[in-house]
């Protein structure tokens, strides 16, 4: 008996078998750890701005979308995303979305070396440090450059390791904002 496009054939070698199916169910864990969010509540944090203005979550989170993200300057692929960020908050800025990039200190760069770089790329989103790395720990980050998508009700919807084009960034927003991914 032919057997159907349906089904596994009974002569496959059941340890493959089983084999096959670990191996299925760990690239979905792993991708939905790398691009999926917990959908747990974001932690609350207090910071103040490059701008000299204070910036807390729970207040931000209460009429806007939330992007976080977390960078250093001289880390490649963060410098590397930043002009998509910056051209997805240029057309995202009339809607309720806010923009943080988190500087997160790792020894070899200065705040002032943060500040440098931004104003250096003309970036007009919003920027502050994590000077003792005090959100990256409550945030459980583990690499760089790493973004959240923190929705209205304060929850992180959706994470993003590695380099964020601006077409993935403003589809995001759009799509928690309830609009059209554009």
């Amino acid at each position: 008996m032919e057997p159907t496009p349906a089904t596994i054939p009974s002569v496959m070698n059941p340890h493959l078998r089983t084999s096959l199916v670990i191996v299925a169910a760990l690239a979905g864990l792993i991708l939905l750890v790398a691009c999926g969010g917990s959908g747990e509540r974001a932690r609350d944090f207090e910071v103040v701005q490059f701008n000299g203005e204070t910036f807390r979550l729970s207040q931000e989170a209460e009429s806007q979308v939330v992007v976080l993200n977390f960078w250093y300057p001289s880390c490649p692929p963060c410098r590397e995303e930043m002009p998509a960020i910056e051209a997805a908050w240029q057309e995202l800025k009339d809607e309720p979305v806010r923009i943080l990039g988190l500087y997160v200190p790792q020894g070899f760069d200065s705040e002032r070396d943060a500040q440098d770089f931004v104003n250096e790329l003309g970036l007009t989103f919003s920027f502050a440090t994590d000077r003792l790395a005090r959100i990256a720990e409550a945030y459980d980050f583990d690499a760089f450059p790493k973004t959240y998508y923190i929705d209205m009700d304060r929850n992180i919807v959706a994470t993003n390791l590695g380099i964020l084009e601006t077409d993935e960034i403003v589809q995001q927003v759009r799509a928690l904002l309830g609009g059209p991914a554009s």
